[in-house]
């Protein structure tokens, strides 16, 4: 593999999600963030990329046959193993406990980037669902995209957590813009004192600048969505969780990260920014 792949006119934008630590309701968020997209009239393909527990198709209560393990050995594409969600997302499932993605052969990291320059120009918007934590994988695909949602919850070790990771992502990719949201907060009060104690610290500490922020209070109809594997947005579309998110992706879709354009032309956009990541872990 000596040529990078090339681009699109018409680059999608692209969205990691992550936290710093699980059980913080990070793929809830990404569920549900690709769906209100969708229902904005946006293409999003929702990418599942959590190694440790790959479970978007159990919230959006999909049929999956093929995961990304197939693409990595070869016996199917990227394009093949796509399902289609509610609203008309497109998720690319994932392989749980595969860490074949963690160390890519130069024949998977081909099959890989081929698919994913195909997907590229199907989108407006790819939302990779990553793991949580540190790991060289999540950070690999967190650098690669265009900004990271952070998502971390009031309780004090998922804050340090989450420090911990934009710390590191401040490091491995200074250029990439951070979105922090906060999760399950009891009032607003609490959001909004969790927000500030995490953008002072990042601030005052490494000197990163955490853009426009969020948060979504606790709902118990998200555990109800759950338990019913239906996205809390289609089941309870009137919930306080379902207004945040709609008012979340309203405000992604109308503010470009503010250094959105050097990343997809200087840096060469996402697939370049990931085949780099590949080839230099």
């Amino acid at each position: 593999m000596t040529d990078s792949p090339r681009d699109t006119v018409q680059q999608p934008r692209t969205i990691a999600v992550t936290s710093g630590k699980g059980g913080v309701g990070k793929t809830n968020i990404s569920v549900n963030l690709a769906i209100a997209l969708a229902q904005m009239g946006r293409r999003v393909i929702l990418w599942d990329m959590d190694l440790g527990l790959a479970n978007v198709d159990v919230i959006l209560n999909l049929r999956v046959r093929t995961d990304l393990s197939d693409v990595l050995t070869g016996k199917q594409s990227l394009q093949e193993i796509m399902v289609e969600g509610p609203a008309g997302i497109r998720v690319v499932p994932g392989a749980s406990g595969d860490e074949r993605l963690a160390n890519l052969d130069d024949r998977a990291a081909k099959a890989l980037l081929r698919g994913l320059a195909v997907l590229a120009r199907q989108a407006d918007y790819i939302i990779i669902d990553t793991g949580a934590g540190l790991s060289r994988s999540i950070l690999r695909f967190a650098a690669a995209a265009d900004e990271v949602l952070m998502v971390t919850t009031p309780e004090p070790t998922a804050m340090l957590d989450a420090y911990a990771t934009i710390k590191v992502l401040a490091r491995e990719a200074p250029d990439c813009e951070v979105h922090l949201l906060v999760n399950m907060a009891r009032d607003v009060r609490e959001a909004r004192n969790t927000l500030w104690r995490i953008k002072a610290s990042a601030e005052n500490f490494i000197g990163s600048h955490l853009e426009g922020d969020g948060y979504i209070l606790f709902d118990p109809t998200v555990g109800d969505a759950v338990r019913r594997r239906t996205p809390f947005l289609l089941s309870h579309p009137q919930s306080v969780a379902a207004q945040s998110i709609r008012t979340i992706a309203q405000l992604i879709d109308k503010t470009p990260p503010v250094n959105l354009d050097h990343r997809q032309e200087e840096s060469g956009g996402f697939l370049k920014r990931l085949f780099h990541q590949i080839r230099h872990p």
